[in-house]
């Protein structure tokens, strides 16, 4: 007995496959970027534009929400705390959160760890707090600030008083590396200002901008 024929099922709709429509691009930082933006935190614009605290983490951010963070940076003048940890925006977004910090009169905590900004990401925001004097703490863990990075936050430290935390621990180009970490202790040990700062090296996958190394296999 002949077998029976299997029917194809059409999933696109009864449109042909090269006839759907892409999802529209929307220019960065427009109103219907940070529509998008704000759906994605699940909260409304004046919401993020008047917390005082921003919970952010682990929000499946991206490269594409650069311009989003740095409209909240720019425009909330009350918010005193933001947490991005665990969101991979990558190197573009993190200079553009480097630079909306020139203009923040307000913000003391930032925690960006696991953002991977790169060493661009590092260096915007180092020059932004040579002149920004309100930011007290800062997270910069497993973001791969490589050497580069570490130079720029160090002269950022010969000039900036008001930090009194920093953290690049997990850091490629710092861990394991006792000249880069050099360079951070002599900035922060020439300080009138006393710094907390933190260096751990810590087990466990990294990134940096040619790949993730020590990578962590998950096995069942």
């Amino acid at each position: 007995m002949p077998m029976p024929e299997i029917e194809e099922v059409d999933t696109t709709g009864g449109v042909p496959e090269e006839e759907v429509p892409e999802e529209e691009a929307v220019e960065p930082g427009s109103d219907a970027d940070l529509e998008r933006f704000f759906l994605k935190v699940k909260c409304t614009k004046e919401e993020a534009l008047t917390a005082k605290h921003l919970q952010w983490g682990w929000k499946e951010m991206g490269k594409e929400d650069g311009a989003a963070l740095a409209f909240v940076i720019r425009n909330n003048p009350v918010c005193i705390t933001l947490d991005l940890f665990v969101n991979e925006i990558y190197e573009e977004a993190g200079a553009l959160v480097g630079l909306a910090l020139k203009d923040n009169v307000k913000l003391k905590s930032l925690d960006l760890q696991q953002s991977h900004i790169g060493v661009e990401g590092g260096r915007a925001i180092a020059e932004a707090l040579q002149a920004n004097t309100k930011l007290t703490n800062l997270d910069l863990g497993d973001n791969g600030v490589a050497r580069q990075g570490c130079e720029a936050l160090a002269a950022m430290l010969g000039k900036n008083t008001t930090l009194a935390r920093l953290d690049v621990s997990k850091n490629v180009g710092v861990q394991g590396d006792d000249e880069a970490k050099g360079l951070l202790s002599a900035a922060a040990a020439k300080r009138k200002a006393p710094l907390n700062l933190i260096m751990n090296d810590e087990p466990g996958q990294r990134w940096s901008v040619d790949g993730f190394v020590d990578v962590v296999e998950w096995t069942r």
